[in-house]
C-alpha cells in the first residue's frame, strides 16, 4: 500500500539452503539472488547436510569451478552420476519421512539436470529454491538475479546498487554481514538496516536426537510445505 517501506534481501543461490534462509525471504518484498559473485568452496552453493541414521551428512555436487569463476558459470561436474547419486542418497535417508511424497518434485528437478546438455550449478540451484518458495506459499513483490541488475563492487557497495535499482528502503541482512556493514553509511543512504531474528525452528526429525539448520529438505520431507507459525508478514 502507499507510504509502506519496500524490504531487500539478497542471498547467493546455495544449494537447497537452511530454513533461516527462507525466514528472509518471507519477511522481505523482494530478494536478489546473488548469481553473479565467486564460487567459493567455503560457501555453501554446491553443498548442504542432510540426516542420515548415522547423523547429519554433507551432500556434495561435485562442480567445475575455481575460485575466481561466477556462480552463474560453476558446471556440474559428471552431472548425469552425480546428481543421481545425490537423488539416492537422499531417497534411502528419506523414503520413510511423513512427507517425503510431497518432497519428491524437488527431486525431479534435480533429475532434469543429470540430463544432457550444460548443467549449470546456479541454475539448478534456482529452480529448486523458487519451486520451495512457491511451494511454501511465499510471495515476495519480486525475485530478480544481481546479474540482471549490472551490480558492480563489493559487499555494501553491491546492496547500495541493489536498493537503489530496485527502489527498497530497508536492507534485511543475515547476522554474520554484520562484520562488514557501514551503519552509518546505510543510514547517510536513507536506508534502514536490519538483521533477521531467525531462531532455529525445532520440528519432529527422523533418526534420533534434533539436529537444527540442516538442508531445506529436512523440513520439507518431515513437515511439508507447511510453514511455521508466524513466518509470513
Amino acid at each position: 500500500q502507499e507510504g509502506s517501506l519496500m524490504i531487500l534481501t539478497s542471498h547467493q543461490p546455495d544449494f537447497l539452503p537452511y530454513m533461516g534462509f527462507f525466514y528472509k525471504v518471507a519477511r522481505s518484498d523482494v530478494l536478489v539472488l546473488s548469481d553473479d559473485v565467486q564460487f567459493s568452496k567455503q560457501g555453501m552453493h554446491n553443498w548442504n547436510r542432510i540426516k542420515t541414521e548415522a547423523g547429519p551428512k554433507k551432500l556434495t555436487i561435485p562442480v567445475h569451478a575455481h575460485h575466481d569463476t561466477p556462480l552463474c558459470r560453476a558446471e556440474i561436474a559428471d552431472p548425469g552420476h552425480c546428481i543421481r547419486q545425490a537423488v539416492k542418497t537422499i531417497e534411502q535417508n528419506y523414503r520413510k519421512a511423513p512427507h517425503f511424497d510431497e518432497g519428491l518434485e524437488l527431486l525431479k528437478i534435480m533429475l532434469f539436470f543429470s540430463g544432457p546438455g550444460n548443467a549449470w550449478l546456479t541454475e539448478m540451484n534456482e529452480n529448486l529454491t523458487l519451486h520451495i518458495i512457491d511451494s511454501f506459499g511465499i510471495m515476495p513483490l519480486a525475485i530478480t538475479r544481481a546479474s540482471a541488475l549490472d551490480i558492480h563492487g563489493h559487499k555494501d557497495e553491491r546492496i547500495f546498487q541493489m536498493c537503489e535499482k530496485l527502489g527498497a528502503d530497508v536492507y534485511l541482512s543475515g547476522r554474520g554481514a554484520a562484520a562488514y556493514h557501514q551503519p552509518e553509511e546505510y543510514e547517510r543512504r536513507g536506508i534502514d538496516l536490519i538483521y533477521t531474528d531467525y531462531e532455529p525452528v525445532r520440528y519432529p526429525q527422523l533418526h534420533g536426537e534434533f539436529v537444527e539448520n540442516l538442508s531445506v529438505l529436512d523440513y520439507i520431507f518431515n513437515c511439508g510445505y507447511e510453514l511455521p507459525r508466524g513466518w509470513i508478514r
